[in-house]
């Protein structure tokens, strides 16, 4: 159970990454910088790799697409890499992506096998 999660597809993508193995993320990771903060729905702060699942509305809502630029270079700068995961991405193609972030970023995260 983890109350970060704030979308029923929040939950479905962090139940999807520690089904394939990968150790459990901290949800909502806050980042902060001259009074300038944004979240990251999940990740990992060792590695410094977050994932975000963006629904139709980052999308759709140019306000919230013109937003969303800002708030990756500024995610981006804190010298985080983050993944953003739509609803048309499939489960191996997520898994993959999360898996090379960690390779990139140097780590070998233990997976379960079959993953």
């Amino acid at each position: 159970m983890d109350a970060g999660g704030q979308s029923p597809k929040e939950t479905w993508l962090r139940l999807l990454l520690i089904d394939a193995g990968f150790p459990r993320p901290r949800t909502q990771i806050r980042l902060s910088h001259d009074g300038f903060a944004a979240f990251i729905d999940m990740g990992w702060d060792d590695a410094m790799i977050g994932v975000d699942y963006d629904g139709e509305r980052h999308l759709t809502d140019r306000r919230r697409y013109v937003h969303d630029i800002g708030r990756n270079e500024f995610i981006a700068r804190r010298g985080w890499l983050n993944l953003h995961v739509v609803a048309e991405h499939s489960r191996a193609f997520i898994v993959h992506r999360v898996r090379e972030a960690f390779t990139g970023r140097g780590w070998t995260p233990r997976l379960q096998s079959g993953s």
